[in-house]
């Protein structure tokens, strides 16, 4: 990977239109749900910052689908063989595209993270938006980490299926049907409590949101082995491609 490939692939994404009507519809929606996260608790509870980073967890998907199709729209207008010619390895423009991708989705999540406190602060000044513990400062700090890893799941995807319409239904209906059903049923269907094992489930305890599974490693684990789920799926995508079009 080089400082071309990296300049290369933003200059491809900076001059899409759709990459920022993505992001600004993206940022509206995670802002507003932060905002209204704070003015709907339930009766009794004080609003915090899990309720403020409800805009951020749903802009996570968004995020996820942005990355999906960021893959499969070069390969449906063609623009990824003009990249090709001047890139002739497969494993060093897509890390490049990859890398370019999550550093993207990290930045979008420390900035929705951070507009998410202050809408929250401005809708609910009583709120309790100062982090005093360590699960605070995780599920903060937690929130730009796991938009890129996210966001790499969803450009592997993307590679490994070249199809926009699939590629966003498979993510889609992984993260948020299949993985629900496999963690409520996978004890009894399986034998084994394969919960804490999908990928969302972990990452959603590294996250620390409320209700989730527990990482048998504990949290830190749980972020580091969806990582490495991560660059595996992604390095999966890349040999799959090398041996389609060499």
């Amino acid at each position: 990977m080089t400082t071309a490939v990296l300049r290369t692939e933003v200059d491809k994404l900076r001059s899409l239109a759709s990459t920022w009507w993505f992001l600004g519809i993206t940022a509206a929606v995670s802002l507003a749900l932060s905002g209204f996260g704070v003015r709907e608790t339930a009766e009794g509870q004080e609003p915090g910052i899990a309720d403020v980073l409800t805009g951020p967890a749903f802009a996570q998907l968004l995020i996820m689908v942005f990355a999906a199709r960021s893959a499969t729209m070069e390969f449906r207008t063609g623009t990824i063989w003009a990249s090709r010619l001047a890139v002739p390895s497969w494993y060093r423009l897509l890390t490049g595209k990859a890398a370019v991708v999550a550093g993207l989705a990290a930045l979008a999540g420390a900035v929705l993270m951070a507009g998410g406190l202050a809408v929250a602060a401005l809708a609910e000044p009583t709120a309790r938006l100062t982090p005093d513990s360590g699960l605070d400062w995780r599920q903060l700090l937690s929130v730009p980490v796991a938009f890129a890893i996210t966001a790499v799941i969803g450009l592997a995807v993307g590679l490994l299926l070249k199809s926009g319409g699939a590629t966003v239904a498979v993510v889609l209906v992984w993260s948020l049907v299949a993985e629900p059903a496999l963690g409520a049923a996978g004890e009894w269907l399986l034998r084994v409590d394969i919960g804490a094992w999908l990928p969302f489930i972990a990452l959603s305890d590294f996250q620390g949101q409320p209700g989730g599974t527990p990482f048998p490693g504990g949290p830190y684990a749980a972020g580091l082995y969806v990582t490495a789920l991560a660059v595996g799926l992604l390095t999966a995508a890349i040999r799959l491609q090398e041996r389609r079009e060499p």
